[in-house]
C-alpha cells in the first residue's frame, strides 16, 4: 500500500500546482544558457548534485528523521533554513505554495488531521519539508521518499522544457532518464552524510531564478 501511495504522490495528476513553476529554467532558456538537449542534461545534473543533494533532499531526509523523534523544533528550523537559503523571492514563494498544497491535498485525500496540524506548525511549509511530513504519515521509507521527490522535481523540469524548448517527447524522456539515473548514488550520499548542514551554492540557478521576474513574456511563475 505504501508503494501505491507513493505513486499517487509522485503522479503529475496530484494537484500541487508544480506545473506552474520552472525554477529558473524559463529564464535560462530565454538567455540561451539552456538551448539544446545536452544543455538540459547539464541543468538537471547540476540540480541533482548541487541542489537536491545539498539542500532539498538533505532537508527531506533530516525532516523525516526529526518526525520519527517527534522533534518539531528541528523540523521548524529546517523549514526556516530552507527559506533562508533561497535568494530568489519567487523560488521561496513557489516552494512554500507547493508544500502547503501538498499538505492541504493530503488532508482532503487521506483524511488525516496531522496534515492540518503540520500546516499550522510549519512557518514556511517548504515542499521538501511538507513531503517529509506526508511520507512519514503514510509510512513511506525515507529512501523511497527521496526517490519520489527527486523524480518529481526532475519530471517538473522536463515538463517545463518541453514547453520552452524545441525538444521532442522522446528526447525529454531520455534527459529524464539520464538525470534519474543519478538519484540512487546521490541518495546514498545524503544518507551517509545525514548530519551535514544544509547548504546552497548554485549561483547560475539563483541568477536565473532572480531574473525570471524581468522577462518580457513568461509562461511560468518562477
Amino acid at each position: 500500500m505504501e508503494l501505491v501511495r507513493l505513486l499517487q504522490l509522485s503522479d503529475s495528476l496530484f494537484p500541487v500546482g508544480a506545473y506552474a513553476y520552472s525554477d529558473g529554467l524559463e529564464a535560462a532558456v530565454q538567455s540561451r544558457r539552456v538551448v539544446t538537449a545536452a544543455d538540459l542534461d547539464g541543468w538537471l545534473a547540476h540540480f541533482v548534485r548541487h541542489v537536491f543533494a545539498a539542500s532539498e533532499g538533505r532537508a527531506l531526509f533530516q525532516g523525516w528523521r526529526a518526525l520519527v523523534d517527534d522533534d518539531w523544533a528541528t523540523l521548524v528550523r529546517i523549514d526556516r533554513e530552507l527559506t533562508a537559503l533561497r535568494p530568489a523571492a519567487a523560488a521561496r514563494a513557489g516552494s512554500s505554495a507547493i508544500g502547503r498544497r501538498y499538505l492541504k491535498t493530503c488532508l482532503t485525500t487521506f483524511g488525516d488531521p496531522a496534515f492540518a496540524d503540520a500546516r499550522s506548525r510549519l512557518p514556511e511549509a517548504n515542499a521538501p519539508v511538507a513531503f517529509a511530513v506526508v511520507a512519514h504519515r503514510l509510512r513511506v521509507t525515507p529512501r523511497d521518499a527521496l526517490v519520489a521527490f527527486g523524480y518529481t522535481r526532475l519530471a517538473g523540469f522536463v515538463s517545463a522544457a518541453l514547453r520552452l524548448m524545441p525538444l521532442g517527447q522522446q528526447q525529454g524522456q531520455i534527459s529524464l532518464r539520464h538525470a534519474a539515473d543519478l538519484l540512487p548514488a546521490t541518495i546514498d550520499e545524503i544518507v551517509q552524510d545525514a548530519d551535514a548542514p544544509l547548504c546552497s551554492f548554485s549561483p547560475g540557478f539563483d541568477v536565473c531564478q532572480m531574473n525570471h521576474r524581468h522577462l518580457y513574456s513568461r509562461l511560468f511563475r518562477s
